[in-house]
């Protein structure tokens, strides 16, 4: 949906994304809270922002002592096979709210996984956390790819790149103000999130850090299913043999 669309909606953005903003806010929180876990529990990989994990594997190949090669391509894979699933696994007509909400529980189910892994023997050592790494980048693999089929203006979830640039560099006219709003939202949210993960992982640990992480997942899968205006479809182009004739 271009922002010119959303213009026209107005107020009622939350009527054409099926009020969905709620939880998406709510994964944006999760998205800083889990990098603050991958970066100072994890073996300092991200699991979000894989923009970041790209630099961490230049570094690596260049032999940065301060950067995991590993734990950066790990991170990688699992985010590339959870944005895969979404591809080729989630109906395409399936509404906003139970798409995002199926992928809320299916991120809360794996950090479940991740936290039972780290309870068992995936502990603090020299290295990353190979699995944890492994299972929470799936999630947040699944995360982007819903987000993005849903098209939300002014809101990602975690790539605070463009959203910044967007806020900064788009003149009045290329925007409408309430993506303004949700891309300064965004960026706000997550660095919230980012502060509120670091404090978890020292005061409590990776380990309980994780619980928490999943207890946002939990809670956005709820707000999809509670209640509200079905979302209408998405202006379509018009078929090119049809302008044809």
């Amino acid at each position: 949906m271009s922002d010119a669309t959303a213009g026209h909606l107005g107020p009622g953005t939350a009527a054409r994304t099926g009020g969905i903003l709620a939880p998406l806010v709510l994964l944006t929180l999760l998205s800083g809270v889990i990098d603050a876990v991958g970066m100072l529990g994890l073996g300092h990989v991200f699991v979000a922002n894989m923009t970041g994990n790209l630099v961490l594997v230049g570094l690596g190949l260049a032999g940065s002592p301060d950067s995991s090669l590993t734990g950066a391509l790990v991170a990688l894979g699992g985010f590339l096979c959870g944005a895969l699933l979404v591809r080729h696994a989630a109906p395409r007509r399936t509404g906003h709210r139970k798409l995002l909400g199926g992928c809320a529980a299916l991120e809360a189910a794996l950090f479940t996984a991740a936290t039972s892994v780290w309870s068992h023997g995936a502990g603090p050592g020299p290295g990353p956390a190979l699995v944890p790494v492994l299972l929470c980048a799936v999630a947040l693999g699944t995360q982007n790819a819903v987000v993005k089929r849903i098209g939300v203006p002014g809101v990602t979830t975690t790539v605070m790149t463009s959203t910044l640039t967007g806020l900064i560099a788009n003149r009045p006219e290329e925007r409408t103000s309430s993506t303004a709003r949700r891309q300064a939202l965004s960026v706000v949210t997550l660095v919230t999130g980012a502060a509120l993960g670091a404090a978890a992982v020292r005061l409590a640990g990776p380990r309980w850090t994780l619980a928490l992480v999943t207890a946002l997942a939990v809670a956005a899968a709820v707000a999809c299913v509670r209640r509200g205006p079905a979302p209408s479809p998405a202006p379509r182009e018009p078929d090119r043999i049809a302008l044809e004739r």
